[in-house]
């Protein structure tokens, strides 16, 4: 499937669907959402409120330069700026585009599983718009990422099923460059331990790769079944890494767990 065929059997035919679940965003003078899932096969689903964005895109082939359809590996949780992406092309092509389009201040959303990266990317009817909502009200972005998620479900498997792979449609591009600089973990725990969050940066790295898995997805509010479904797991082998999870932490009861589990997303170590 090309990007043409993309626009035109996802954004084009379901556009009313996806503007309806987008027209809250109106309240927040955001005028233009893409959502981006992204798989380490190369699956992927693409979807946005505004097609002729993406008509343009898809005509131009700046997927050819866009760092964002990428092998999940390449990126970590939280908020990104579109300015602070390390490919300058891209950056200056988009800039302009978005002038075009009369978007402003591209602001990403990024949450990070196992095996697949989840993004948003929100442009607002100003630079003020976004930026305001960033510094001071960025829990309504996340709120709104459940909401999406929960009411384009169903269109949203359908892409990945349907959709084929971004490996077929950017080659070895899917498998090269990253989305912005990085700062190192020492870094960020030799920070942490400056403020007094010793015990804190210890806790947190008693837990393995996969046991923070689960205790993200249970930071989302997903079920043991949701959460095996993801991670391709049983639902008893999630409970048994939260228990053990449990017990690193010293921990007795969920409630206790995912206050633990709210510190360390606070401070970037979750």
């Amino acid at each position: 499937m090309t990007w043409q065929e993309i626009v035109q059997r996802y954004h084009i035919k379901y556009y009313d669907q996806i503007s309806r679940v987008t027209k809250p965003l109106d309240c927040l003078d955001i005028v233009c959402v893409d959502y981006l899932r992204t798989y380490a096969n190369g699956k992927f689903a693409y979807l946005t409120n505004r097609p002729e964005f993406t008509e343009y895109y898809a005509s131009e082939q700046l997927y050819r330069i866009d760092p964002f359809f990428r092998h999940p590996d390449f990126y970590k949780d939280g908020f990104l700026w579109l300015e602070n992406c390390n490919s300058s092309d891209f950056k200056n092509v988009v800039f302009l585009t978005n002038r075009q389009f009369h978007l402003h201040s591209p602001l990403l959303l990024i949450e990070k599983a196992k095996n697949y990266v989840e993004m948003f990317c929100f442009s607002g009817k100003s630079d003020e718009a976004i930026q305001a909502l960033h510094l001071n009200h960025a829990h309504l972005l996340k709120t709104f990422r459940e909401y999406y998620r929960r009411e384009l479900h169903p269109l949203l498997n359908k892409m990945e099923e349907e959709g084929g792979s971004l490996i077929d449609l950017q080659g070895e591009f899917f498998f090269e460059g990253y989305p912005a600089s990085e700062i190192k973990t020492e870094t960020i725990h030799a920070f942490l331990i400056a403020l007094g969050k010793k015990a804190e940066v210890e806790k947190a790295s008693l837990l393995s790769p996969r046991e923070r898995d689960c205790l993200r997805l249970l930071m989302r509010g997903n079920s043991a079944k949701d959460s095996a479904i993801e991670l391709n797991l049983s639902p008893r082998t999630i409970e048994f890494y939260l228990e053990n999870v449990k017990n690193k932490l010293d921990c007795s009861s969920r409630r206790e767990l995912l206050l633990i589990a709210s510190d360390f997303q606070n401070l970037g170590l979750l």
